[in-house]
């Protein structure tokens, strides 16, 4: 884009990117990372994912890029503050992780670039006017999670073929969540299934342990557990859930499986929060955001865990053992 037409969309060049500016004035470019997650090291954290990539791309904290770090802990009505502290510094790039933390970021600034990730669905959420040509000061990636529901269900049905009725454990009042079990209510009878929701909210420690109640007596006989910066962040509280109730369950995210958990099935969250890292050092080269398209996943990955599967008694098919990209014995 020539000169004069930014300055014609955009109304002054002291709009963005801030980015190449700082490189021309020959300071570091200043990172701003926003996220609803808490900041203690935990095997879901993005911001591990985030500084790999960087260091693969040449970039570290305090040493070539300056990176200020904002944590909303679960508590979702902190982040517009935190967002617009970060808005103030100023930051060059802003990169938000989550759906929340990424309204709160774009509510901030109209000015600075953000490249967002962890979000389900950035049209919907009004983050972009489209994946393929983002508008605005807005990019990244996306986890596409509410699409994936059936695949997800048909998986747990094929797992346990005798399943009628299905849990599902999600966020009280989150919007990436309550799409997800939209979705979920919307493909179950097409596999013959029926869903009953059971939402927490914080203290959520409090009310995981309450949610085993409400299990027994909904009388499910499979778990799914939702998306939820939450349950990442309490993770080991979350896998309670399911090995105290002895239910099979599916996680969203393979770090669960790791962890313990029996299935999951979805994207390389990994992977997905490297290339919004790759999209922080490219605007910091100056490109802008309008010029990257939002990401999605290329590949989608089935693990298992069989030594959970022994510990609730369940014989996991042969067949879905022989297609899941990796098993954990």
């Amino acid at each position: 884009m020539r000169r004069r037409d930014f300055i014609r969309v955009f109304g002054s060049a002291a709009a963005w990117p801030l980015a190449a500016r700082a490189q021309q004035a020959g300071r570091l470019p200043r990172i701003g990372f926003l996220s609803d997650q808490s900041e203690r090291p935990h095997p879901f954290n993005a911001r591990d994912y985030f500084l790999k990539r960087l260091y693969e791309l040449g970039y570290q904290d305090q040493h070539n890029m300056v990176i200020d770090y904002r944590y909303a802990a679960g508590e979702l009505n902190r982040l517009p503050v935190l967002a617009s502290e970060l808005a103030a510094l100023p930051v060059d790039v802003l990169i938000a992780i989550g759906t929340p933390a990424s309204k709160a970021a774009l509510a901030a600034t109209g000015k600075i670039p953000i490249v967002f990730s962890r979000v389900a669905d950035p049209v919907a959420s009004g983050l972009v006017t489209s994946l393929a040509h983002p508008s605005g000061n807005a990019t990244g990636t996306t986890v596409i999670t509410s699409d994936l529901a059936e695949k997800r269900l048909a998986l747990l049905k094929e797992t346990v073929p005798r399943v009628n009725r299905i849990g599902v454990l999600h966020e009280k009042d989150f919007q990436p969540g309550d799409a997800e079990l939209k979705q979920l209510i919307s493909a179950a009878p097409r596999l013959g299934l029926k869903i009953h929701a059971v939402a927490v909210a914080p203290p959520l420690a409090a009310t995981l342990n309450a949610a085993l109640g409400e299990i027994a007596e909904a009388s499910v006989e499979a778990l799914f557990i939702g998306s939820s910066g939450w349950f990442e962040d309490l993770y080991q509280n979350t896998l309670e859930v399911a090995n105290k109730s002895r239910l099979p369950a599916l996680y969203v995210r393979p770090e669960f499986v790791r962890a313990g958990g029996l299935m999951s099935y979805g994207p390389d969250w990994g992977q997905m929060y490297g290339i919004a890292a790759d999209y922080v050092v490219r605007i910091v080269k100056g490109a802008k955001p309008p010029e990257l398209p939002v990401q999605q996943p290329t590949t989608l990955k089935l693990l298992i865990n069989l030594s959970a599967a022994k510990a609730i008694g369940l014989n996991v098919p042969p067949t879905l053992v022989a297609r899941a990209d990796e098993v954990i014995d």
